[in-house]
């Protein structure tokens, strides 16, 4: 099923390469990211919306739907060029989830890190209801599991991600 999805979904990946837009389709996930110098950000914005529009006219002629509610608007960088952005035309997020990992505007990891967490408290609390059934041994092997598994799942994500930072302005 997923081979045919991606065969029916190869001239949108098309599309948004002539767009000039970066991309990362996974099933029904569809994300487009690029970086711009904040004194451009009008024009980025004006880019972005016009292939928003195609990319939804592409959809539309495809029997897909571009699901708007879901639409979500990231600005990645650091804090001094983010102040740049006067952002009044774009209903940005402070962060966005992709494939179970929590982005951040600046990068900082924090939603990731306390999500991560209370999931790891979360399972090991868990194991209270087993735990009169395991020796001490296994006990923490499988907390330790819960823990390694949790902080491992996304490290290959946050170390490509990194490199989405907006460029740096002269």
């Amino acid at each position: 099923m997923t081979l045919l999805f991606f065969m029916y979904t190869i001239p949108l990946s098309t599309l948004i390469s002539s767009l000039s837009l970066n991309r990362h389709l996974y099933a029904d996930d569809t994300q487009l990211f690029f970086s711009f110098y904040p004194p451009n950000f009008d024009s980025s914005i004006t880019h972005l919306q016009n292939a928003l529009q195609l990319i939804s006219s592409w959809m539309t002629a495809n029997l897909l739907t571009l699901n708007s509610s879901k639409t979500e608007f990231l600005l990645i960088g650091f804090k001094k060029q983010l102040d740049k952005i006067h952002n009044s035309s774009l209903n940005t997020t402070h962060s966005a989830r992709n494939l179970s990992f929590i982005f951040d505007e600046h990068l900082t990891f924090s939603n990731q890190i306390s999500a991560i967490s209370k999931a790891c408290y979360y399972h090991i609390r868990q194991l209270r209801c087993i735990r009169p059934y395991l020796d001490s041994t296994t006990a923490c092997t499988i907390a330790t599991s819960i823990v390694h598994s949790k902080l491992d799942y996304c490290n290959l994500s946050a170390t490509t991600y990194l490199s989405l930072r907006l460029p740096a302005s002269n």
